[in-house]
């Protein structure tokens, strides 16, 4: 299940209202993989496919494709506020070093450095 904060939802529901799509649902994706995390994407749906689970927090409806749950699991979705401005985070709660190990880091902390 992926989880957002509360600034978060405040911060979607502005850009849902600004954008006129107040019943959008957002889509969690995977559109990559760094070495020592997943990169994540948002975007706004006009509507949901039969792949898709559905969670609900705190007013928003969130979309992830059925082939991602296991990957997203423990996914959150956070607003950052900045000197520079702000902006959404999207995380693991607990990264899983195994899944970002590529070949080449060494950063990862479960790694011996011969990932």
């Amino acid at each position: 299940m992926v989880k957002i904060t509360e600034l978060a939802a405040q911060k979607i529901k502005a850009i849902q209202k600004a954008q006129n799509k107040e019943n959008a649902f957002i889509r969690i994706s995977l559109v990559g993989s760094g070495c020592d995390r997943p990169d994540f994407g948002m975007t706004l749906e006009e509507s949901k496919t039969e792949d898709d689970i559905l969670d609900v927090e705190y007013g928003i409806s969130i979309l992830t494709d059925i082939k991602l749950a296991t990957t997203l699991e423990g996914t959150i979705v956070d607003y950052i506020e900045s000197n520079n401005g702000g902006g959404f985070e999207i995380r693991k709660a607990k990264p899983d070093h195994a899944e970002g190990c590529g070949g080449s880091c060494g950063s990862c902390e479960t790694c011996d450095g011969s990932c």
